[in-house]
């Protein structure tokens, strides 16, 4: 997803009251981060069992980075205090998904449009009353394809939804456990990025997914030029991450956010000069005029009652 939709009573969800007694600002704010990272991955949940868990908790830590360092363990306390709080599903989460129905039913509303979607729907939560009462019509290829997959007992099966006439092509995918109907318009979409994507995972010395080789073919199609990727490897390998790929994925969103899609966009931001000291702390800032005049006030009633006594 591009976007997702915040609701306004978010922070006042009873469910995230003694979260934030317990860790402060810290609870609601990974809560937020871990929606964020969701939507913009996989779309309804995080893969959140052996490296997934690693990297979830690395690109954690990347968000709360700041004066004061936070533990790992204290943002692997608090999603599970999430989890506990029934914000995220307990059953899914005991087998490694962070995923919850409000989670997923925003995905589904976000993909009413769509004709090329894929779902897990083993880890699916919401109902087909659920789903109608958000696409009355029942044209939803979501909604269509869970129909399916119900009458047919699929279990564990990854399926792209796709239109009846469009042709469909079989591979298996890495781990051999789920079967994945590929969209030949989706396989299209991402061809432009595969030899980019070869190359980009040569300089890392690593290997991208499924998903963000999709990533890589929408920041092209936004016009991300070849130059920002380069860079952008450039700057992971300086840093030498344990995991290059999620380190990678995050500067690519940090240049979107930035708004560098092109080599003058990259130009532009290394010529901007750097602002020394550009903190002005409490000691340094100017006094102003009303703060003069205040000082001079609490001095003249301090003399005034010294004088008294």
């Amino acid at each position: 997803m591009d976007w997702w939709p915040r609701d306004i009573g978010l922070f006042r969800d009873p469910k995230l009251r003694s979260v934030r007694q317990e860790f402060g600002v810290l609870g609601p704010y990974i809560y937020e981060c871990l929606l964020d990272i969701a939507y913009g991955d996989k779309g309804y949940y995080i893969n959140y069992s052996g490296r997934g868990r690693e990297d979830v908790l690395w690109q954690l830590s990347e968000y709360v980075a700041g004066r004061y360092a936070v533990p790992v363990e204290t943002i692997a306390n608090v999603i599970d205090r999430l989890v506990e709080c029934e914000l995220f599903s307990d059953g899914l989460y005991k087998r490694g998904f962070i995923t919850s129905k409000r989670m997923q039913m925003s995905y589904f509303i976000a993909t009413l449009g769509r004709s090329g979607v894929q779902i897990n729907f083993d880890i699916w939560l919401p109902t087909e009353e659920e789903m109608r009462e958000k696409n009355p019509s029942g044209k939803s290829f979501v909604l269509q394809s869970f129909i399916s997959w119900r009458e047919k007992h699929i279990t564990g099966q990854e399926t792209d939804v796709s239109q009846p006439e469009s042709a469909h092509s079989t591979e298996q995918d890495s781990t051999g456990e789920n079967s994945i109907v590929q969209h030949s318009r989706e396989q299209q979409s991402s061809a432009p990025a595969s030899a980019l994507a070869g190359e980009l995972e040569e300089l890392l010395g690593c290997r991208f997914d499924k998903n963000f080789c999709l990533e890589l073919a929408r920041l092209q199609k936004l016009g991300m030029q070849q130059e920002v990727f380069l860079d952008a490897a450039r700057q992971t390998n300086d840093k030498t991450p344990r995991n290059p790929a999620a380190y990678f994925r995050t500067v690519l969103q940090s240049c979107e956010r930035d708004g560098i899609l092109t080599a003058a966009d990259l130009g532009a931001t290394r010529a901007k000069p750097v602002e020394q000291n550009s903190y002005v702390g409490p000691a340094d800032r100017q006094i102003s005029d009303w703060d003069k005049a205040w000082i001079e006030r609490v001095k003249n009633y301090r003399k005034e009652n010294s004088n008294d006594d």
